[in-house]
């Protein structure tokens, strides 16, 4: 069934209950480029047992609650979305266009899937569909399986700290530049860092960066897998000194973003069906017939939430 009309014929029998009431507290949106990489993310991230109701193949909402280390009570109206094809973020409509207050975006990127070649060109246009949508956003990107960048550089020949470098470079430079917050996440930890404390990092960033709150002290420019750099916290001076022959001013250009393509390795092979090809294309590599999903059902499972959450 075509996305739009999906969405279209359920906004319409909905629509008294999205305009009714305004969802309370704060509101994130987690956007995944797999299912595989939100259940991790949503694992390391968020409280325990959430990974039971924001789970999906495509498309969810749950309201999460937690207290963070002041001792203050949050709620938070948490959606995610798999993306599968162009279009994706179409589905989101009928929940967010009359929404009046910030939206958290949570944008995953994942080392594992070996697609950083089309990272920057995915990045660039998600973040203009998001601005369609909705124009009070707050934007964040996290990238998880970080300690991947090692057994790239071990294992291929192809990748090599300087294509590390532009990366993180190109990456920092698109945050300054569309005031964005970039984190790497990496569960791999060292003899010398405490298991607890690092259980309890992330979940924290997270907090912090939902409800709004000084981040500062997580701030993290120097070790490559463990990025962490807040929104406000970096600058052109601060991104050239990885390599001051980068700059950051013109990542968004065309130029720059064929030269982005070029540069970075080219994907793994993927074998299908013991036939190998070479894809650089998301919607071959994600086609949205392979989630086998009914997009209807699956959006009105979400209204129905909505409803539910409507009578608390």
């Amino acid at each position: 069934m075509n996305n739009g009309y999906a969405w279209d014929e359920l906004l319409a029998q909905s629509k008294s209950v999205i305009n009714n009431k305004e969802s309370e507290g704060t509101t994130a949106v987690i956007y995944s480029p797999s299912s595989k990489t939100l259940h991790q993310f949503i694992n390391t991230c968020f409280p325990e047992g959430t990974n039971s109701i924001l789970d999906t193949d495509l498309i969810n909402y749950a309201t999460i609650n937690w207290t963070n280390n002041l001792e203050q009570s949050y709620c938070s109206n948490v959606y995610t979305l798999v993306k599968n094809t162009r279009g994706t973020l179409d589905l989101l409509k009928p929940f967010l266009q009359e929404h009046a207050s910030k939206i958290h975006w949570l944008i995953l990127l994942d080392w594992s899937l070996n697609d950083q070649k089309l990272w920057l060109n995915e990045l660039s246009s998600t973040f203009s569909e998001i601005k369609q949508l909705n124009d009070n956003n707050e934007f964040s990107i996290w990238c998880l399986n970080s300690n991947e960048i090692i057994n790239l550089q071990r294992n291929t020949t192809a990748w090599q700290s300087v294509h590390i470098d532009f990366i993180l470079q190109t990456l920092r430079s698109f945050c300054y530049l569309n005031d964005s917050s970039l984190f790497y996440i990496c569960e791999d930890r060292t003899e010398e860092e405490d298991e607890e404390i690092e259980r309890v990092k992330y979940p924290e960033v997270l907090k912090h960066f939902i409800e709004g709150r000084d981040m500062k002290e997580y701030v993290e420019m120097v070790k490559r897998s463990r990025i962490s750099i807040p929104k406000g916290c970096d600058s052109i001076g601060l991104i050239k000194t990885i390599d001051e022959r980068f700059e950051p001013t013109v990542v968004g250009e065309d130029l720059f973003l064929a030269r982005y393509i070029d540069f970075i390795p080219e994907m793994d092979e993927i074998t299908d069906n013991k036939k190998t090809c070479t894809v650089t294309d998301l919607d071959k590599l994600y086609p949205l017939d392979a989630f086998r999903v009914n997009i209807q059902e699956e959006l009105g499972k979400m209204f129905t939430k909505q409803k539910e959450n409507s009578k608390i």
